[in-house]
């Protein structure tokens, strides 16, 4: 089996929730990337990764990896809350929003992965049954042989004393780690979503949808690019939005970019141009043209009669939810 490896930095958006608003942010991660196959892994670390205590309500657009070497963490979805033990570890899906808290003296450690699929000439086609198996819910693994917690201290450590192949092993065990998790999925791991839900069941994935639209609304996402984020084609995309939302992908994208003109015209002193601009419109005629066919007023008339006594700072770079 061919196997490549790189090492890279990735741009990658988080979504906090902060005051009850989304706060849309973006962060640099380093990256390790291995080719396996049809199977492009990307594994994902920052300087938060060892860090304990507690983390706001969050989600990403890639899978994350609680471990607790010690101790007791908590990770509390927006349905459920699991309370890892002692060589423990919880996988969570991407879109989904999360928090974790846990003692200072905790050992825990908080990755990152996803995949991507890639042409191979390769005859083991890897990319299919990898990302079934992590795709179908959030799953507790427990290492009773220590063998995931030893695959990522190798990996977190970097190899320090390695004069020859340093980036190699790592990559290696990148690999290890993965197929390990994948094992543990496949055979050993308990899930607990409440309801372990085929992801390909469309309503499934209205709420991935919404979420990635929260963070990309203002960045004229195309439903292609949504649909790579989804691993499904554009079709499948716009065939999910009409059955879901009775409406198309770009009625949906634009009723989510009024809604956010409405909630800043109440509730901001931002001016109208501001506005335009902070949901992706690059000219204020644009704006007025679409938020006239969209409410019938302009948006001066509207904020004047809906103005609501607010901080406009406090509104910085928020979004409504779809």
């Amino acid at each position: 089996m061919k196997t490549e490896a790189s090492a890279s930095e990735v741009l990658a958006s988080e979504a906090f929730i902060y005051g009850g608003v989304v706060l849309n942010r973006e962060f640099t991660y380093d990256s390790i990337e291995v080719l396996c196959a049809d199977l492009k892994i990307i594994f994902i670390k920052d300087d938060k990764t060892m860090v304990t205590g507690n983390t706001g309500v969050h989600m990403h657009s890639f899978w994350e990896l609680f471990y607790l070497d010690n101790g007791m963490l908590t990770v509390t979805s927006e349905t459920e809350c699991w309370k890892l033990t002692e060589n423990q570890g919880l996988i969570i899906p991407p879109n989904t929003y999360h928090s974790s808290e846990s003692a200072e003296n905790v050992s825990k450690k908080s990755v990152f992965f996803t995949f991507e699929k890639v042409k191979s000439e390769e005859k083991e086609a890897l990319f299919a049954p990898i990302y079934t198996a992590f795709a179908a819910g959030i799953c507790l693994v427990t290492d009773q042989a220590g063998e995931i917690g030893a695959c990522l201290s190798a990996i977190l450590a970097g190899y320090p004393g390695a004069e020859v192949g340093k980036i190699w092993r790592m990559r290696a065990k990148v690999t290890e780690l993965v197929f390990k998790l994948y094992d543990y999925v496949k055979n050993e791991a308990v899930s607990i979503c409440a309801e372990n839900v085929e992801r390909s069941n469309w309503w499934g994935y209205k709420y991935a949808i919404e979420r990635l639209l929260d963070i990309y609304y203002m960045t004229d996402i195309t439903l292609e690019q949504l649909g790579e984020k989804l691993f499904l084609s554009p079709q499948a995309v716009a065939r999910i939005i009409a059955s879901t939302y009775g409406k198309s992908f770009n009625e949906l994208k634009v009723e989510l970019k009024m809604r956010n003109a409405q909630k800043m015209l109440r509730e901001t002193s931002f001016s109208v141009g501001e506005i335009g601009q902070k949901i992706g419109y690059t000219s204020q005629r644009g704006f007025l043209a679409a938020f006239s066919k969209y409410e019938g007023c302009t948006p001066s008339e509207y904020r004047k009669a809906n103005r609501e006594e607010k901080t406009a700072g406090e509104y910085e770079n928020t979004a409504v939810k779809g």
